[in-house]
C-alpha cells in the first residue's frame, strides 16, 4: 500500500489567504453590527483571555517588555514598535497582515476589522502589564500609528 502525498501549491496558499481574508472581514463586520459600541469590550475580553494562555510570566513587566515579547511572537503577521515615554506612547505598525486583508477585500483601513484587532491587542497588553491600556488610531496607511494610553 503506497501513501498518497499532495503538494500544496502557491495557488493553494493564495486561495487559502483569500478565504481567510473573507472570513475575517465577515466575522469583524458581524461582531460590529451585533455589538455596535461594545465591540471594543469584546476585543479586550478576548485579548485578556488570550494573554492568560500565553506561556509568559513577567515579574512587574513594563510596556516596553510586553510589546517586545508580543512583537516577537506575532512577527509572522505583524511588526510593531513603541516610541516615546510616559503614560501616552506611540505604537507604530510597520507591517500588518490585516492591512493586506483590507487591501485584498477592498476595505477601508481603520474600520471594523482593525478596531476589533486593536481592542484585542489592548486586552493582551492590559492583562500582561496588569493595568489598563487603551489604543486610539491616529493614522492608517503604509505605516499605522496608534496612541497607547496606560494608567
Amino acid at each position: 500500500m503506497s501513501a498518497i502525498t499532495e503538494q500544496v501549491t502557491l495557488d493553494d496558499h493564495v486561495n487559502a489567504a483569500t478565504e481567510v481574508a473573507f472570513l475575517l472581514d465577515i466575522f469583524a463586520a458581524t461582531v460590529d453590527n451585533v455589538m455596535g459600541g461594545a465591540t471594543a469590550s469584546v476585543g479586550r475580553i478576548a485579548g485578556r483571555e488570550m494573554a492568560r494562555k500565553l506561556p509568559v510570566h513577567l515579574a512587574n513587566p513594563t510596556l516596553d517588555e510586553v510589546v517586545a515579547i508580543l512583537n516577537s511572537r506575532m512577527e509572522a503577521g505583524y511588526r510593531f514598535r513603541l516610541e516615546g515615554d510616559g503614560t501616552e506612547r506611540t505604537l507604530l505598525f510597520d507591517h500588518c497582515v490585516l492591512r493586506e486583508v483590507c487591501a485584498k477585500r477592498g476595505l477601508t483601513m481603520g474600520t471594523a476589522l482593525c478596531r476589533l484587532f486593536h481592542a484585542y491587542l489592548d486586552g493582551i497588553l492590559n492583562e500582561l502589564i496588569c493595568r489598563p491600556v487603551k489604543s486610539e488610531v491616529v493614522s492608517c496607511g503604509d505605516q499605522c500609528r496608534l496612541t497607547l494610553r496606560t494608567q
